[in-house]
């Protein structure tokens, strides 16, 4: 009865001592397994911020969007480059030779365009003001806006010399949403204007096609007049007014 019992008690021992071995041997796995997870969850974030610094620095960074202001007075081409005064490539001659020094450009929504009643003028010169060395052109446009009357993103250049000044702007169409036609006042406000006072000296605005269109202007006594102005001259002994390019003065 006594080696029964002890035969029992050892049988027991043994027991507990091989579910000790065993559990203890579970545990390891488990610690095993659990360090290949920490190891492959470590690798994958490593190469997952790899791959996105890659994306970012030959993807996004180095790509703009045409006709963004990239700012001193550099733009960002056709082909997604940023480009400076008098650099842009033979494909944007558009702008090429332009530049916005002491230029200030705003465009304000006026109204959408109507098939059935469109614009008489794709471009007119509403506005020209002249005073001491600032001169400010208003042009209204035909230019592209979506359904909250906002005009698509544009920049204003200019070029001039001694036989014209020219002004144009480029838009940033990348917004699917710009899809509508509409009708905006675009400003230009140069500093620092030096008029050659030739009575042959032409004010021109150029689309984003290239196309050409004249401004219906008079150069008086050293000032710029819009077609349909009136003004007195320097004397206060003529009164005038600008009649399709012609100045046409009688005394007062």
């Amino acid at each position: 009865m006594h080696e029964s019992i002890l035969a029992q008690q050892r049988v027991i021992v043994l027991s507990v001592l091989k579910c000790d071995k065993i559990s203890a041997a579970m545990k390891n796995g488990r610690l095993y397994i659990n360090w290949l997870v920490v190891i492959t969850l470590f690798l994958f974030i490593t190469s997952l911020g790899v791959f996105l610094m890659y994306i970012q620095k030959n993807l996004v960074s180095d790509q703009c969007a045409y006709g963004q202001d990239m700012g001193e007075n550099c733009v960002c081409s056709s082909d997604g480059v940023k480009v400076c005064d008098g650099e842009l490539p033979v494909k944007d001659r558009s702008v090429s030779e332009f530049t916005s020094n002491g230029l200030t450009y705003s465009v304000n929504f006026l109204n959408l365009v109507s098939l059935n009643n469109p614009p008489k003028h794709s471009v007119e010169f509403t506005d020209i003001l002249q005073s001491g060395n600032m001169l400010r052109v208003v042009v209204d446009l035909n230019s592209m806006c979506n359904s909250n009357n906002k005009v698509a993103p544009q920049i204003g250049f200019y070029k001039l010399d001694n036989e014209r000044l020219i002004l144009t702007v480029i838009s940033n169409l990348t917004d699917s949403s710009f899809n509508l036609q509409c009708r905006s006042e675009n400003i230009f406000l140069i500093e620092n204007f030096d008029l050659n006072s030739k009575e042959t000296f032409k004010l021109q605005f150029q689309d984003e096609s290239g196309n050409i269109y004249q401004a219906s202007i008079c150069i008086y006594q050293g000032y710029i007049r819009n077609d349909g102005d009136v003004y007195v001259s320097k004397d206060s002994q003529m009164l005038c007014r600008c009649n399709n390019g012609v100045n046409s003065c009688e005394k007062r």
